[in-house]
């Protein structure tokens, strides 16, 4: 199985809960947004040893936007509910998640254009959401959803990239939504170490919670 969409972590056996941990670090292994994520889903499956987590690497996957060709590949799927397709794999593995974790740098107000790619391709008709007269009505199985980001610059409240995709997964049917950020890392004077050990205390905390609302 390619190393971009899976991992397994906690003991093999029988599964209780699935996790999807969507990895927008450009960086990777050298990402400070990553690093926090790490410590999240380690707390997480410390608490929660039967969960199978699922990666999404996207530095790796290759996703491409859905252009005019992926029109035509997909709405044909959509139509015939043809989800073994391995077109919409990524779709149907964030429809099953119980809990969806996305990892992404602050970048340009928003996030990397990866992640955007992702959200059109998990975006498919009838199995993350279907039209119900003039309403989309989410059709996802996850109730909650973690945001992780570090920033260079300090964000307040001109967070974008978290406030659309909290956006984009209340409406495919995941009402929790939970951030977890360091930002101002890269100015002149920060504690770099500080700042990121408190968002390391702040991702483990966030994954205790998370551990307790899924129990």
């Amino acid at each position: 199985m390619p190393e971009a969409y899976l991992f397994p972590m906690g003991k093999r056996g029988a599964v209780s809960m699935k996790l999807l941990f969507v990895n927008a670090c450009p960086r990777l292994e050298e990402s400070r947004t990553l690093h926090l994520a790490r410590a999240f889903l380690e707390e997480l499956t410390a608490l929660r040893p039967d969960a199978e987590l699922t990666e999404h690497c996207l530095p790796r996957m290759g996703l491409q936007p859905i252009d005019r060709a992926g029109l035509a590949l997909r709405e044909p799927l959509c139509d015939a509910r043809a989800w073994d397709h391995p077109f919409l794999r990524p779709a149907v593995e964030f429809q099953q998640a119980d809990a969806v974790v996305i990892a992404a740098p602050y970048w340009d107000l928003a996030f990397p254009a990866m992640l955007k790619v992702w959200v059109e391709n998990v975006y498919v008709r009838n199995l993350t959401f279907r039209y119900e007269h003039d309403r989309c009505i989410g059709l996802c199985r996850g109730r909650e959803a973690v945001y992780i980001t570090t920033a260079g610059s300090p964000v307040g409240d001109n967070d974008w990239g978290a406030g659309y995709m909290r956006a984009v997964l209340t409406s495919l049917g995941i009402g929790g939504f939970t951030g977890v950020k360091a930002e101002g890392i890269d100015l002149e004077g920060c504690d770099v170490e500080t700042v990121l050990r408190r968002a390391e205390e702040d991702a483990r905390h966030a994954a205790r919670l998370l551990a307790q609302r899924l129990a």
